[in-house]
C-alpha cells in the first residue's frame, strides 16, 4: 500500500517516510512510525475522495466526528486542593515548616533565594 501511495501524487506532511528495504524488521519501537506513515496516506486519500465528491466538509472528512466526545460546557469545573505546607532545609541542616500562600512573583523570588543559597539544587 505504501509503495502505491509513494508512486501516486500523495505526499506526507506530518509523518516521515520510512525505509522499506528488504529484510526490514518491525519492532515495538518502530511500528508506530510505519503505521503513522500509512495512516497519513490513508487520511489524504479520504480527503481527496471527499473533494472529488464535492463534499462541503471535505477538508475535515478524515476526522472521525462520530467518534469524538461532545464538549460538556455546563460541566462543573474540577477543584483541586493545592498543598500549602512544605518543608525546606536550612543551611544548618534544620528543617523549617512553612504554611503560607504566596503570589506568583513572591513565590518565584523565594524560590530564587533558595537556589542562590544552595538550599535547592538541580
Amino acid at each position: 500500500m505504501v509503495k502505491m501511495f509513494k508512486d501516486s501524487k500523495f505526499f506526507l506532511c506530518v509523518a516521515q517516510k520510512m525505509n522499506y528495504e528488504d529484510g526490514i524488521i518491525f519492532t515495538e519501537n518502530n511500528i508506530v512510525s510505519y503505521l503513522a506513515e500509512l495512516e497519513e496516506y490513508i487520511s489524504s486519500l479520504i480527503t481527496y475522495n471527499a473533494f472529488k465528491r464535492e463534499d462541503p466538509n471535505a477538508a475535515i472528512s478524515s476526522i472521525p466526528l462520530d467518534q469524538l466526545l461532545a464538549k460538556e460546557f455546563n460541566k462543573k469545573k474540577d477543584q483541586f486542593d493545592a498543598p500549602i505546607d512544605y518543608t525546606i532545609n536550612n543551611n544548618d541542616g534544620e528543617q523549617e515548616k512553612e504554611s503560607e500562600i504566596y503570589l506568583g512573583k513572591e513565590l518565584y523570588s523565594r524560590f530564587m533565594k533558595h537556589v542562590d543559597a544552595g538550599v535547592i539544587q538541580f
